[in-house]
């Protein structure tokens, strides 16, 4: 059977056939842990996944789009798990409250302590504000606008505070025990103590008096 060759050099142009970002991704987060992302080249990517950096380049436009991407799949996973946590305000949304506040805590905790070097790209990225991010502090600050707007609407939470301004108050708080850098630079030595106090004045604030 004949090739058309039109057709072979548009796919020689074009992504493989076969993606392998997911691949791509993994080898390099493996380097990262293993010697610090800024010393991974794109070569020692391609080599961990005997490939050409030619045919990486096919997947990722350049080291800046994988690195990106690495941090957007990280930070994926934790705002995936904090939605979860956030669509139980319907059910309860003060313990929907609490429970967002620790979880995201000590989920960015493990990416910053409990991950290898790899978490000095998550301190790049936050401190370059990087798109994922970004995307990433706009989606805990739909979080907790989620939930405080469950809790306004089951009346539990007080609804003559502005939504917006109180969603961004809230998220400037939580930022002492949710933000790369500020967990960087303070320790996590007393977390979940500091985030459960954080919480609790929030919520004293929040909650509709009886």
């Amino acid at each position: 059977m004949k090739i058309n060759p039109a057709v072979s050099e548009k796919r020689k142009a074009g992504r493989p056939s076969v993606d392998r970002r997911d691949e791509i991704l993994d080898a390099a987060e493996r380097l990262y842990d293993a010697i610090g992302f800024e010393k991974v080249t794109v070569t020692d990517v391609a080599r961990a996944l005997g490939m050409s950096p030619a045919n990486l380049y096919r997947s990722f436009a350049n080291r800046q789009a994988i690195d990106e991407a690495v941090t957007s799949r990280t930070l994926t996973a934790v705002e995936d798990a904090a939605w979860q946590v956030a669509r139980t305000a319907a059910t309860d949304p003060i313990a929907a409250f609490e429970r967002l506040c620790m979880d995201i805590a000590l989920k960015m905790r493990d990416i910053l302590f409990e991950s290898g070097r790899s978490c000095d790209l998550c301190l790049a990225a936050t401190r370059g504000n990087w798109p994922p991010v970004q995307r990433f502090m706009d989606t805990l600050r739909g979080l907790i606008r989620h939930v405080i707007a469950e809790g306004q609407r089951q009346g539990v939470m007080r609804s003559d505070l502005p939504l917006e301004e109180t969603t961004a108050a809230a998220f400037t708080a939580m930022a002492k025990v949710w933000h790369p850098v500020m967990l960087d630079t303070f320790g996590v030595a007393d977390l979940e103590h500091e985030t459960s106090g954080i919480a609790r004045l929030l919520l004293e604030a929040l909650k509709t008096k009886n």
